[in-house]
């Protein structure tokens, strides 16, 4: 990543923080002379259209981004229900939810799927067709919520 867009990073980083979400993911592409900038944000307790709306209008009033790229094309979104996850963060708004767990623990077969009943910041405890089961963080490659039509 080239130091303008490292320094772009920084600013939205900055702004996505101050607003109380945090950065899920982060790019910078160019198609011709048009620069896009998508940005996936998220909250601990789960993102809301209002917040969405609200850090896209502060990012947009940054004059400094102006100054590092210009012309740019701004998208900023939550992730979607297939989103990995990967992080201590990512989990707690998912208790509850049944979860496909791709994994590196050798008790247990990757991936597995449970139901996700408690979240530490060193593990996962998981019901597993009625056994719970517990998967460290240390073991997750990342998980995803199964979806149940």
């Amino acid at each position: 990543m080239t130091v303008a867009k490292e320094n772009v990073k920084l600013i939205i980083d900055r702004i996505v923080e101050e607003n109380g979400a945090y950065l899920v993911d982060f790019a910078i592409t160019t198609q011709g002379k048009h620069n896009f900038i998508k940005i996936v944000i998220q909250t601990l307790s789960g993102i809301t259209l209002d917040e969405i709306a609200a850090i896209t209008r502060a990012i947009n009033a940054d004059e400094t981004l102006d100054l590092l790229i210009e012309g740019y094309h701004l998208e900023v979104t939550s992730p979607g229900i297939d989103f990995k996850l990967t992080e201590y963060r990512d989990f707690p708004r998912n208790i509850g939810r049944t979860l496909k767990i791709f994994h590196t623990s050798s008790s247990m077969k990757s991936p597995v799927t449970g139901i996700l009943r408690e979240v530490t910041e060193e593990k996962l405890v998981l019901d597993i067709k009625g056994i719970q089961k517990v998967l460290q963080f240390n073991e997750l490659d990342y998980a995803k919520v199964e979806i149940k039509w």
